[in-house]
This record gives C-alpha cells, structure tokens and sequence, in this order.
C-alpha cells in the first residue's frame, strides 16, 4: 500500500514540475534570447575579425613564398654548379647508405 501511495505522490509531483515547466518556458526562452543575443553578435563579430586576419596572413604567407622561389630560382640560374655539386653529394651519401649490407 505504501508503495501505491509512494508512486502516485512521485506521479503527483512529476505533474505539478511539467505544469510549472509549461508555464516558465516562454519566459526561460525570452531570458536565453536576451542574454544570448548579444554573445551572439559579439561572436560573430570577432569570427569576422579572425577571418579577415587569416586571408591577409594567408596572401603576407603567399607572397613571401612566391618571393622566396624566384630569388632560389634567380640563385640557381646565376649560380648552378654548387647546387649541382650539392645534389649530386647528397645523392652519393643516400647510396652509400642504402648500398651497405646489414651485416
């Protein structure tokens, strides 16, 4: 019998909250909207803000890499046989390495 009574008072309860929960939604939803309106428009203005600082670091990054490779280029044209010479070691010292038994 108590277990009856235990049940329909949990019952009882869990209406009451849902009736109260009906009542205060739209004012919980007006609360959230409010305050959370203006972090929203803070947010997005700062996502803005980051954005327009990654294209302009991306296209400063662009153009010192293009800058890079034609003074490289411009080096090994005027100057090609230390780069030949450097190659052509690196290469022997990769085959030595890859060339040396195990043993």
């Amino acid at each position: 019998m108590a277990e009856k009574t235990d049940a329909k008072k949990i019952s009882e309860a869990l209406e009451l909250l849902e009736e109260v929960a009906k009542d205060k939604k739209a004012e919980l939803q007006s609360l959230v909207s409010e305050k959370y309106g203006s972090l929203k428009s803070v947010l997005g203005e700062v996502a803005e803000g980051l954005q327009k600082q990654g294209r302009e670091t991306y296209q400063h990054g662009i153009e010192k890499v293009k800058d890079l490779a034609s003074r490289s280029a411009e080096s090994v044209r005027q100057h090609p046989w230390p780069y030949l010479g450097g190659t052509a070691i690196g290469f022997l010292i990769l085959g030595f390495f890859l060339g040396r038994s195990s043993k």
